[in-house]
């Protein structure tokens, strides 16, 4: 297996059946006006319409999702209802179910804007600028915006694009009363293994209304709450040895041939998560309208927690095979150690803000558009750990069987002695504390002159935006051993249990009583020490940061009958403060670093109608791609995990912003407003890209000689990317013979081939990466949909290539990615009346399992992820 890259001729091979495709579509007979107003619309078909509209009517270059006409989109989440809209995946919450991060066009999650009702919202995960899209409900929008071209008039920092969350207004529609809500329960077939579950599900209202004299004013209020009560499995191998099939001797990494060797694992993890995850959210909207009139204020609150049990068991050999009987299948180790472990990790993040906008249209043609927005962003987790391990011995020699590609079984010889509680010795119990907060103050002022959609001839637009934004991370460690002269063991506070892994064979596996463990060392605080590193964990990792941005545009626009052109400038100026803690002559002294850097960003973009129902559109623009807080930050972080490796990560404050040139073109048909086919491409010129280097070596840590990996940013040079895709919507087939006039469809597929960048590795040499980072090579979305009466079936697949994540600087070999996967949803719904629809759904019904490969090919099985699939039931309302 490789990181697979398409090239531009089967692209563009591909783009002609595509171009074809509005020569057959203008076969379609659509009805007259007169009689499409008459059909009630609704569901499924009115969502595929209003999103042909928003695109056909946009003047960038952009897709959307819209909510039904329940005013709920059709996921549980924000980032679960974007993986809807084409060229458009996510990056999953540590690969464990959760839709979180945005990825556009394939393009890491880290190019990408996530704004509402076009204000950027902070940032609530550690160390990253994303928004974890899991705390946001669906219920908040509209309809969402994906910008796939920009103007001067837009944030700079959208080197992928931008996804606009446009909120409900008062005045939709014909802002009568409107009453609309949606309730879920349901059940994952992964359920909690550990401590009772109970069933996951969600509830949620909307309420709008105008009010006062000719219903000048109007107000939107909303709550949310989602439940997610399941527990996932990652079984990991973690690394392997190579050995030749002939002489069975020890291969380096460097050696020829490892795509045939022998291999063997070192080490069999499972790592066991029973959670419950939690989305709460409320949402309120004050409006006022007369006249050229419109001001609006708006506040909202969203937090997300999870309540996890991680319980892991570790199988180590100690040493290589037994020389004779390693082959391609299996082996047997004489000698190996093993740990028990529990995490538990309390953690919650949460978004909230205030947003006030005004709008004043003085005259014909022009506008003045003021908005003032105060936003927080919190990230919490407390993590309580409690390890137990027994040392090397021979009672825990095992044999295993392998296939390549696949999770290996491991079978110990002693299994009375490997699985008994009183044989782990208890390593260590300790707290974890990472504590974030983000605050982003932001003020914009516009005014515009004959630039809205349907003005002719010359229009000029101008503007100011400034944003400041502060950030603090601390980071607390409290962890301690127990002293030489304790022994204390799991069958205190642990049992084997009655939970076997899918790819176990009927092993089961150890766990720790999370209540049992606490008091345990609550109870006999005398016999352990605390660890000596504590303090400096406890300072070296902390940082501030402060990143003032003042921007400034202006820009004109040209329109005509069949003609739209746009374009200017953009100039932002960023200056950023970065102060965090050195150890300097055995003493942390805290420092302050501090940068700043212009950029000049111009745009262009043309639309022109070809005929009624053929729209071509160009862009061009510059773009930028700020670095990640944690990778600001000057700092050394020092960590060690459960099986007692070393990871130093330190950040570089001088990493300058990536920087791209964009080239777009696009070609749409629309038949009427049931049909769209559309077909782009698109170029990305990147400069400074910037990635993530592991090496490891042995280092002096404490004064003895560890196994170090060391973590740090770099830019790392320059990168091209080329891509196409293609999009068709069909709501509805009326010139199919009946029962198949119902059905509808949606798909699109974005393919990319890039050219990624080179990096420096330990030794000096370049090394080009096999692929660009946290970026897939092909997306597809599929959705087939019937409709007869009130009945409405749906389902839906998402595809995403292969995603490069993790790079190493001294051994290719150690680059990770995470293999294509595929995911296929369904929903059934039944129209009780004009107020009720009942509601059905499945997701992930094939149970797909995400996998992490490396290795040679990458075709060697690091870590695969079971997450289960989802059953809900519910109902839509609506007054």
């Amino acid at each position: 297996m490789s990181v697979r890259h398409s090239s531009l001729r089967q692209l563009w091979l591909a783009s002609t059946v595509l171009f074809a495709t509005p020569t057959v579509a203008q076969t379609v007979p659509t009805a007259p006006a007169a009689q499409l107003d008459e059909i009630v619309v609704t569901g499924v078909r009115l969502q595929a319409q209003n999103e042909i509209s928003t695109k056909r009517t946009a003047a960038i270059i952009s897709d959307s999702i819209s909510s039904d006409e329940i005013g709920s989109l059709p996921d549980f989440g924000l980032g679960e209802a974007l993986e809807r809209v084409p060229g458009v995946s996510t990056v999953q919450n540590n690969e464990r179910g959760e839709a979180q991060f945005l990825s556009i066009r394939g393009l890491n999650a880290d190019y990408n804007l996530v704004q509402v009702d076009g204000v950027a919202l902070p940032a609530n995960e550690l160390g990253r600028r994303n928004v974890s899209l899991d705390v946001i409900p669906s219920s908040l929008a509209r309809r969402v915006d994906v910008a796939k071209s920009v103007t001067p008039n837009m944030n700079g920092n959208a080197l992928g694009g931008a996804a606009d969350l446009v909120t409900r207004s008062a005045f939709d529609g014909r802002g009568d009363l409107f009453i609309a809500g949606r309730f879920d329960i349901g059940f994952w077939d992964n359920e909690r293994h550990f401590r009772d579950g109970g069933p996951s599900g969600q509830g949620e209202v909307v309420v709008s209304n105008t009010f006062g004299p000719n219903n000048r004013f109007g107000f939107v209020v909303s709550a949310s709450r989602y439940i997610r009560d399941s527990s996932s499995l990652n079984s990991a191998v973690d690394n392997y040895s190579f050995f030749d099939p002939v002489t069975h001797a020890r291969l380096a990494v460097t050696a020829p041939g490892l795509d045939t060797a022998d291999v063997a694992p070192q080490r069999r993890r499972w790592l066991a998560y029973d959670n419950v995850r939690k989305r709460e959210g409320v949402f309120g909207k004050f409006e006022y309208r007369h006249g050229g009139l419109e001001a609006r204020l708006t506040a909202a609150d969203f937090t997300h927690t999870n309540d996890e049990d991680r319980q892991s068991n570790i199988l180590i050999a100690n040493g290589n095979p037994v020389s004779a009987g390693i082959s391609a299948t299996g082996g047997s180790v004489t000698s190996a150690n093993a740990q028990v472990d529990l995490v538990q990790y309390d953690q919650a993040r949460g978004i909230r803000y205030v947003d006030f906008r005004v709008r004043w249209a003085p005259g014909a043609r022009q506008f003045v558009d003021f908005g003032l927005n105060d936003a927080v962003a919190t990230y919490r987790q407390d993590a309580r750990l409690a390890t137990y391990r027994i040392a090397n011995t021979t009672n825990l020699a095992f044999t295993y069987d392998i296939e390549r590609g696949a999770f290996p079984y491991f079978d110990v010889a002693n299994p009375a002695f490997a699985f008994d509680p009183a044989n782990y010795r208890q390593f260590e119990y300790g707290t974890t504390l990472d504590d974030a907060r983000e605050q982003a103050k932001t003020a914009h002022l516009d005014w515009g002159f004959n630039v809205d959609r349907s003005d002719r001839g010359l229009g000029l637009q101008i503007g100011a935006y400034a944003r400041r934004l502060e950030r603090s991370y601390d980071r607390g460690v409290d962890n301690y051993r127990p002293l030489s002269s304790s022994d204390y063991r799991l069958s205190a506070v642990g049992r084997l249990s009655d939970y076997s892994p899918f790819n176990a064979r009927g092993t089961r596996i150890l766990i720790v009583d999370p209540g049992l463990a606490r008091a345990f060392f609550e109870a006999n605080r005398a016999g352990f020490a605390a660890t000596p590193t504590n303090a400096a964990g406890s300072i070296s990792a902390d940082y501030d940061i402060d990143e003032d941005i003042d921007a400034g545009y202006a820009m004109a626009r040209f329109g005509a009958d069949r003609l739209t052109v746009s374009g200017g400038l953009r100039y932002e100026h960023t200056k950023l403060r970065s102060g965090s803690a050195a150890l300097t002559a055995g003493a942390y002294l805290y420092g302050v670093q501090e940068t700043d850097y212009d950029d000049w960003l111009p745009s262009f973009q043309a639309n022109y109608d070809l005929t009624e129902n053929l729209k071509v559109r160009a862009a061009w623009s510059r773009t930028i791609g700020r670095a990640n807080y944690d990778d600001l930050a000057a700092r050394e972080v020092r960590t060690v995990n459960t099986e007692g490796d070393y990871t130093i990560q330190g950040g570089n404050p001088f990493l300058k912003p990536r920087r791209s040139n964009n080239a777009d073109l696009s070609l749409e048909y629309y038949a009427g407003r049931d049909t769209m086919a559309s077909v782009g491409v698109f170029e990305k010129d990147v400069s400074d890209e910037i990635i993530v280097l592991r090496s490891t070596a042995d280092e002096i840590i404490d004064g003895s000689l560890e196994s170090v990996t060391r973590v740090r940013p770099v830019n790392a040079g320059d990168f091209k990317v080329q891509g196409i895709e293609f999009n068709l919507v069909v709501s509805r087939m009326d010139f199919l013979p009946t029962p198949f006039q119902g059905l509808g469809v949606s798909a699109n597929l974005t393919l990319l081939d890039g050219t990624p960048p080179s990096v420096a590795m330990s030794d000096f040499t370049q090394r080009r990466l096999p692929g660009l980072f946290e970026s897939a090579d092909r997306v597809v979305n599929l959705k087939v949909f019937y409709i007869s009466g009130p009945f409405t079936v749906q389902g839906a697949w998402n595809h995403v290539g292969d995603m490069l994540y993790s790079v190493s600087s001294s051994d290719p070999l150690q680059d990770r990615i995470v293999e294509a996967n595929d995911r296929f949803d369904a929903q059934a719904r039944y129209r009780l009346s004009r107020n009720l629809t009942l509601v059905a759904q499945a997701k992930n019904l094939t149970n797909e399992r995400r996998r992490r490969m490396f290795g040679p090919d990458f075709g060697l099985l690091r870590e695969e992820l079971d997450n289960g699939r989802a059953f809900y039931a519910g109902a839509l309302f609506r007054y």
